[in-house]
Formats: structure tokens, sequence, C-alpha cells
């Protein structure tokens, strides 16, 4: 069987939530909480919807992780066949309300980024609530993370831990990576699937340090000799290309700082505009 690297990271990095059962999540939230009542794995319906208030990023967001808990649910490491060994109810969960209080924080340094996640286990549904939409999309990422496969054969073949209660917000306020284009290019595709894996972690800036005086691999319509006499062949990202990058990172939480460097790509402009081969 092939194991997901998603599924396989986050097997490495369990804990105990005050209870035998072991909570496989990344990074690990503030607080997790067991109910009073006994501990269960819930089954997932399988008509299992996620209701959400209307914002385009968090309905993408919801798209995406409705496919992720369908498609590549986690394999713990060992056989998914085994019995869990916690209590399997005989209610499944049917929903994910998400409520959001502030649809209009938009996605800038500092914006409230907490949501608390409850998870019940009398078959009514559960609750995500955060203050903003990129709160949200966090929960989601966190909810996505305890479904685990339990037997595929099965009427209900995926599994969630509860009833359960997370509290859970960053440290700090950014949290990125940054990527030298200049120096090393990179396809859009592989940016993409970098700010996907960045969501997985709950990182939220990528930084993109575009240009430099080594390459300007980025095509500016004002400025078409930059990118014609700066960059190697086939190698430079187009302003579609930039905006779609932008989006998808708001659509993952994440946001994209691109950097135009100053002064080098400057004195590569004077060189660029004033040689003549």
């Amino acid at each position: 069987m092939r194991i997901p690297l998603r599924s396989l990271i986050f097997s490495l990095f369990a804990f105990t939530a005050a209870a035998s059962e072991n909570i496989y999540v990344w990074p690990k939230p503030i607080s997790v909480k067991w109910g009073n009542e006994t501990q269960f794995m819930i089954p997932l319906s399988s008509t299992f919807q996620i209701s959400f208030p209307n914002h385009t990023s968090l309905a993408n967001a919801v798209s995406r992780y409705k496919q992720i808990i369908s498609e590549k649910p986690w394999y713990p490491i060992h056989s998914p066949d085994a019995a869990p060994s916690t209590p399997v109810s005989s209610t499944p969960l049917k929903q994910l309300n998400v409520l959001v209080r502030d649809l209009n924080a938009d996605l800038q340094h500092g914006v409230d980024e907490s949501y608390n996640l409850t998870v019940p286990s009398d078959g009514t549904p559960a609750t995500l609530s955060a203050q903003t939409a990129w709160g949200a999309i966090w929960g989601l990422e966190t909810f996505s993370q305890l479904i685990r496969l339990y037997n595929a054969t099965s009427s209900y073949p995926l599994l969630i831990p509860g009833p359960l209660m997370i509290v859970d917000y960053p440290l700090f306020p950014h949290r990125g990576i940054t990527l030298d284009t200049s120096r090393n290019f990179y396809t859009v595709g592989e940016i993409l699937r970098t700010i996907s894996a960045m969501s997985y972690n709950k990182i939220n800036v990528f930084h993109w340090h575009i240009t430099d005086s080594h390459s300007f691999p980025l095509e500016l319509p004002s400025e078409p000799t930059l990118a014609q006499k700066g960059s190697y062949p086939g190698m430079t990202y187009t302003n579609q290309d930039v905006r779609a990058i932008i989006e998808y990172g708001r659509d993952h939480g994440v946001r994209v700082i691109p950097e135009i460097d100053a002064p080098g790509s400057y004195i590569q402009f004077n060189e660029l505009t004033f040689f003549t081969p």
C-alpha cells in the first residue's frame, strides 16, 4: 500500500489528549480536551457535508478539504484494517458547521487565525468557529488531519475521535518561507505544490524573491527587455502566473509577498536599456 507523504508526516507527530487515544495533528494545537463522556471513534457518514458562510477563499478551501478527506485520508502506520483501540460509535457524524464572525477580514499580517473545533459523539453536527475565514481554513486542516482510514471495505471507512474539543491559535503571526527564483528557477506548478505543503503545516507567508541581478524572470509589459535579456530561455513568469500564485495562496491561507529586488535589478535594468548587442 502506498502511504501518502502527508499521512506519514502526521504519523510521526502523535500526542495524547489526556486520554489513551493518540491525536495526530500538526502543528500541535494549543489545547486538546476530551469530553466527559465515553471516548469513541466516530464514523464519518457517507453523506457527510460541510456547511459554511459565503466567502470565496473559504468555499475553495471547503471543496479542497472535502476531496482530501474522501481521497487522501490519514493511513495509520499499522494496518488500517486493524481494530481501533477505542470503541467505534454506532452514530455517524453527518455534518460540520463552519461559523465565521468577520468575513471581511483580509489576509494580512496580524489577522486573527484562531479557531475552536468541537466534535461531539452523539450524532449532532461538529462545529468549527473562527473569528476570520483564515482561522477557519486552519480549522479545516486540523479537522482533515483527525480523520483516519479504518476499513476501506466497511460501510463507514473513515473515523474521527470524539467527543473532542480543540482550541488553537498561532504563537507567531509571521510563519513563512522564502523562495529565490532569481538564482534557482521553479515552475508555477512547483511553487503551487510548495504552497500546498505550507498549508498542511499552517505556514502563512510565502516570501517570493522573484528577481535579482542574477536573472530577471518576471515579464513586465512596461519593460519587456528585462525578461527578454535578463532571463534564461523558457524560464519566466507572466502576469497571469503571478496572479494565479497569489490567488492560490489566498485559498490556502498563505499570504504571497512578491519581491522585485533593488538595487541589483536596477543595475541590470540600466545595463539592458543602454547596452546594444
